[in-house]
């Protein structure tokens, strides 16, 4: 990259909890990332486990990590992005990108990210994953089948470890958090949240087929890597007791409050559909499910779960 070319400014927003046995690695693959302005900003959810306390002795001897002061227990790792979003300080001409504090992020992420969004002019991009084990298994998570119309109702584009976005979306997305009441505080994930609110806002959204990290897999993961039979079991269980179908009301009534006039009908019918249990109601979900999962695969899955009565 020539000299004459500014590096593009990135904001790393850091929620951690109880994560001082991986934070160094993870830390110095964001600091480390090539041809970027990197800066990382932290808020850790009261850890017991010296995690604060570690990334405030960082802070003193690299000006690139800020720390804020503490906010109490948040409750989880999505109130804790939320309270992040609403509390940093980041620029106009700055880029925002997301950090769990378990993963290792892939030399040359962000510049990529950076990249691929100025050349097309897209407020948002995630990528695939490449999950790993401790016994040094490693599967390629892939999550960049083609893009349906409502897919942003049903699944994200990605885990938010993934995420570089614009400063526009971030701002949205804090004015979308700033009603404490509101359907978006409802969504647990802020990676569901993020592009909800970019792509039901009418902006563009690229995921990217390069793995750009490596995502850890251990027994504290909020919702893990969605491989193996586990995994399999456990969203099952997750569908049988309706936190999916909650989570799609929840994502639908957000997308219908930052959508554009034109598609906010066709919205109000998928939420009704997400809130209707009849015979009738759920085969007219099961015929939209074209729309609603990038993966044909997974379009039969939820089609068969719907008609039971399962979904």
């Amino acid at each position: 990259m020539s000299s004459a070319t500014p590096l593009p400014r990135i904001a790393v927003l850091l929620a951690t909890h109880n994560g001082r046995e991986w934070l160094p690695e993870q830390l110095a693959s964001i600091l480390n990332q090539r041809d970027v302005d990197v800066r990382v900003i932290a808020l850790d959810d009261e850890s017991t486990d010296g995690t604060r306390e570690w990334l405030i002795e960082q802070s003193a001897t690299d000006a690139r990590l800020t720390v804020l002061p503490s906010q109490g227990r948040s409750g989880g790792s999505a109130p804790n992005f939320y309270r992040l979003l609403a509390s940093a300080d980041y620029a106009p001409d700055e880029l925002i990108a997301f950090a769990d504090q378990d993963d290792v992020w892939v030399e040359g992420k962000l510049s990529r990210h950076a990249a691929l969004m100025a050349s097309g002019g897209y407020d948002g991009v995630s990528s695939n994953v490449t999950s790993f084990t401790p016994d040094g298994t490693r599967t390629l998570v892939r999550k960049n089948f083609p893009q349906r119309r409502f897919d942003y109702l049903l699944e994200s584009p990605g885990p938010g470890s993934t995420f570089l976005i614009s400063y526009r979306l971030a701002d949205r997305a804090r004015e979308v958090l700033a009603d404490a009441e509101g359907a978006a505080r409802k969504v647990d994930f802020h990676d569901s949240l993020l592009y909800v609110i970019g792509r039901a806002s009418g902006w563009s959204w690229l995921i990217d087929s390069v793995s750009s990290v490596d995502y850890r897999q251990h027994e504290s993961n909020v919702m893990g890597a969605n491989v193996g039979v586990r995994s399999a079991i456990a969203r099952l269980r997750l569908i049988r007791g309706g936190w999916f179908r909650g989570h799609a009301v929840a994502l639908a009534r957000v997308a219908m409050q930052v959508a554009p006039d034109g598609i906010r009908p066709e919205l109000e019918k998928m939420l009704s559909l997400f809130e209707q249990r009849g015979v009738r109601a759920r085969l007219r979900l099961a015929g939209r499910v074209g729309l609603l999962r990038r993966r044909v695969r997974d379009q039969g899955i939820i089609a068969v779960l719907v008609l039971i009565g399962v979904w």
